[in-house]
C-alpha cells in the first residue's frame, strides 16, 4: 500500500509540473524567450568581434536582463491567466493545493530560467572570455530571483497582469536610477560582485557582496510569503 501511495504521489506531483510547464510556457511567453536570446546574441555578436571586453563583469549587466526578460512574463501574468482561464476556482476550491501549485510553478519558472542562462553563460565563456560560469549563473541568478519573486508578490496584491507589469518596470527602473549612487552599497539591487570598486580593497568589497546577496535571498523569502498569505483571501481573487 505504501508503495502504490508512493507511485500515486509521483504521478500527482508530475502532472502539476506538466500542468504548470504548459501555463508558464503559454500565451506571450515565447515573445519574452526570444526577446531574451535576440538580445543576449545581439550583444553577444557585438561582443565577440569587439576587442574592448577582456573581463567576465563587462557581460554580467547582460545575462541580468536575459534573465528577468525570461521570468517577467510568467511571474507577472501568472494570477492573471488562472482568472482568465477560470483555472482560480479550482485551486481555490482545495483546501491548501493552492499553495502546491503556485510553489511548483514558481520553482519551475526559476529553474528553467536558470538553465537557459546557463546555456547563455556557458556560450559566453567559450566563445567571448574565460571564467566560472557555473558561478557566474548563480550570481545573476540572485537578482533575478528578488526580482521575480516580487513581481509575483505584487501580481497578488493588484491582481492584474498590466498593472503589475507598469509598476515593475517603474521599480526597475528606479533601482537603476539608483545603481550608480549605491555602486558601493549592500543595497544596490544590481551589484555586481564581480566588479569591485577601485577605491575598495577585496576584503570590503567580499564582504558587501555577500551582505548584498543575504539581504537580496531574505527578501526573496519574505516576498514570497506575503504572495502566499495573500492568496489566502479567497474573496479577492474571485
Amino acid at each position: 500500500m505504501k508503495k502504490e501511495s508512493l507511485f500515486n504521489y509521483l504521478i500527482l506531483f508530475w502532472r502539476m509540473i506538466l500542468y504548470n510547464l504548459k501555463i508558464i510556457f503559454a500565451n506571450k511567453f515565447i515573445w519574452f524567450l526570444a526577446g531574451s536570446i535576440a538580445f543576449y546574441l545581439g550583444l553577444s555578436v557585438i561582443y565577440v568581434f569587439s576587442n574592448d571586453i577582456s573581463r567576465m563583469s563587462d557581460l554580467y549587466g547582460v545575462f541580468i536582463f536575459s534573465g528577468i526578460l525570461l521570468v517577467f512574463y510568467p511571474s507577472v501574468f501568472g494570477i492573471q491567466n488562472d482568472q482568465d482561464s477560470r483555472t482560480i476556482e479550482i485551486l481555490f476550491g482545495i483546501p491548501n493545493y493552492r499553495y502546491k501549485v503556485w510553489l511548483v510553478r514558481i520553482a519551475l519558472i526559476f529553474v528553467i530560467a536558470f538553465l537557459i542562462m546557463l546555456v547563455f553563460t556557458f556560450l559566453s565563456s567559450v566563445l567571448i572570455v574565460k571564467f566560472r560560469f557555473v558561478q557566474v549563473t548563480a550570481q545573476v541568478m540572485m537578482p533575478v530571483l528578488f526580482l521575480g519573486v516580487l513581481s509575483f508578490m505584487l501580481s497578488t496584491v493588484i491582481r492584474n497582469g498590466n498593472g503589475t507589469a507598469v509598476v515593475m518596470i517603474i521599480l526597475g527602473l528606479f533601482f537603476l536610477i539608483l545603481q550608480d549612487p549605491l555602486r558601493k552599497s549592500q543595497w544596490n539591487i544590481f551589484l555586481n560582485p564581480f566588479n569591485p570598486a577601485w577605491d575598495v580593497s577585496e576584503t570590503t568589497w567580499t564582504i558587501i557582496a555577500m551582505k548584498n546577496r543575504i539581504i537580496l535571498v531574505t527578501g526573496t523569502i519574505l516576498f514570497l510569503l506575503a504572495a502566499l498569505y495573500n492568496l489566502q483571501k479567497r474573496e479577492k481573487f474571485m
